[in-house]
């Protein structure tokens, strides 16, 4: 075997550390992204539709009834006034009218009575009447007997031919054309049959337009899931992928989004990866290689100086080894609220950057919303990275809003440590605690939040453990204490200068010493 089969080799086993040894088995994802989405989507559109058809049939059923209730008015007026004529006069004229209510197949009767409550005409499908007799049918109905009043009362009971049905009783007097005294009633009763049989016809309806519109939606939402969660499947199978040691790998996601840019980032750190390993015997190239992926890492936190409507905000990173797992950035939510957050992953090297890159993937598209607060984004992140999380990591994670219209901080806390704040007024140091679960540990994590008020000159700085834990030649930590000691000295400074000397006091302190664990800090000052 010559040198180069040997070199080549060598390499391929560098490239492939798993080879030989069993494969991990991949956790199997049993309520995954994909049937989420889908189940939201369907049982919104289930809620939907459901107050949809509520509104129609209740709509439907007042519009009916209204309508059927002012055509009894108009028969009620009609047979009244031929009562009026006819009373005492020309029966003939009532018969006729009352066989022409009775041709209506929902009116169950009517009447004709004298001022006595004796029957004069009459028809009634409950039952045989006699002619000259009360009625006696037990319908509390009020017959008045007085002057003037002719008003139409309506009582309602239940039809004792028809299970479920209902009877509306019209009840009318007949006053005498010149001395208004009363003379009869006119009395109908209508069946709700007919209101019951149009608002039955209107749901069926409606409901064959919603099971058609549920059923659309259902094979919309499953395509559309599937378009969606797909190119998060490919980053997580291929962040597991390539944490496996294939560097030959590929995620091949061709959109203009921000998956498709980490997509690419993806791809791009694992090439300069691949090709760091291929030349890993010349070790002055390979570490070349890992510092341009340093550089490519560092650069995705923002490092520029914020200072806009009296808030000034600075940031520094930077990774003990290569490409590390902590992580920085502040976005402005909207003209009145800007959002910062610090996060340091578990581990370091590639694997904890890859996750580093994708909560910043979901940070930066879920802050573009506009109604969401502390816990929710936190919440969100926790969600997106644990449901499909491949790689066996966690992170800690904080993240606040600062609202300038009130001055109020809001924050959520994902393990990390407390949030320590400088007051102007009292010229002291104080911390606010939050607990909370770090991300990537369990899915369907609540995380609460805390608000503070942060008034002008008031100083919140945050940082992982590589900050306090900076060790010097003498394994003196640089701590907490010093932290402190350097804002209640220098809270006079702006963001930008503090934190360029807080920097400059740490690399002071560790002298030679290289770092063990990655540096991040970021500092938030309200100026007025």
């Amino acid at each position: 075997m010559n040198k180069k089969e040997a070199a080549d080799r060598e390499q391929e086993k560098q490239a492939d550390p798993g080879s030989g040894s069993p494969e991990k088995k991949q956790e199997r994802i049993r309520f995954g992204l994909r049937l989420k989405f889908t189940l939201a989507i369907i049982s919104l559109v289930s809620i939907i539709l459901l107050t949809i058809t509520a509104f129609f049939v209740w709509r439907e059923s007042n519009l009916l009834s209204a309508q059927v209730f002012e055509a009894m008015q108009r028969e009620m007026v009609h047979l009244s006034n031929t009562a009026q004529e006819s009373i005492g006069i020309d029966e003939l004229a009532l018969i006729a009218s009352v066989n022409e209510l009775k041709k209506i197949s929902y009116l169950k009767y009517a009447f004709v009575l004298n001022a006595k409550g004796q029957i004069i005409q009459y028809f009634d499908h409950r039952g045989e009447r006699v002619i000259g007799s009360p009625i006696d049918d037990n319908v509390n109905r009020l017959l008045n007997t007085g002057t003037g009043e002719n008003k139409v009362s309506t009582v309602s009971y239940k039809d004792p031919l028809e299970r479920g049905g209902k009877i509306y009783d019209f009840t009318r007097p007949v006053l005498n054309k010149f001395d208004k005294k009363n003379i009869g009633f006119v009395i109908i009763g209508l069946s709700d049959i007919i209101i019951r049989e149009e608002v039955a016809r209107v749901v069926k309806i409606i409901a064959l337009i919603s099971l058609s519109f549920l059923f659309l939606s259902i094979i919309g939402t499953i395509i559309l899931a599937g378009i969606i969660i797909k190119p998060i499947q490919k980053l997580s199978s291929g962040a597991a992928e390539i944490g496996r040691g294939n560097l030959d790998y590929r995620i091949e996601i061709n959109s203009s989004d921000e998956l498709g840019m980490l997509a690419r980032e993806f791809n791009v750190m694992t090439a300069q990866i691949k090709d760091a390993k291929n030349k890993e015997i010349e070790s002055r190239i390979m570490e070349e290689q890992l510092e341009m992926a340093k550089d490519i890492q560092e650069g995705l936190n923002p490092m520029g100086y914020y200072n806009k409507g009296g808030v000034q905000l600075k940031g520094y990173t930077k990774a003990a080894k290569g490409v590390g797992g902590d992580y920085f950035d502040y976005i402005d939510i909207d003209e009145f609220r800007v959002g910062a957050l610090i996060s340091d992953v578990s581990g370091k090297g590639v694997p904890a950057s890859l996750v580093m890159v994708m909560i910043r993937t979901v940070f930066t598209s879920y802050i573009t919303r506009t109604d969401i607060d502390c816990a929710s984004v936190v919440k969100a992140i926790n969600d997106s990275l644990s449901a499909d999380f491949a790689i066996d990591k966690f992170a800690t994670l904080f993240f606040l809003i600062y609202d300038r219209r009130t001055g109020e901080l809001s924050f959520s806390n994902a393990g990390h440590g407390p949030l320590y704040c400088y007051r102007a007024n009292l010229a002291a140091f104080t911390s606010a605690k939050l607990d909370g679960v770090p991300i990537g540990l369990m899915e369907d994590v609540d995380y609460t939040q805390a608000k503070v008020k942060l008034n002008p000159g008031d100083i919140v700085i945050m940082f992982t453990d590589g900050v306090t834990e900076m060790r010097n030649a003498q394994r003196e930590e640089y701590g907490l204490h010093r932290v402190q000691k350097m804002i209640l000295d220098n809270h006079h400074l702006n963001a930008d200068e503090f934190v360029e000397l807080l920097v400059n006091d740490i690399d002071a302190f560790r002298g030679d010493v290289p770092p063990h664990d990655d540096t991040t800090m970021l500092l938030m000052k309200r100026e007025s």
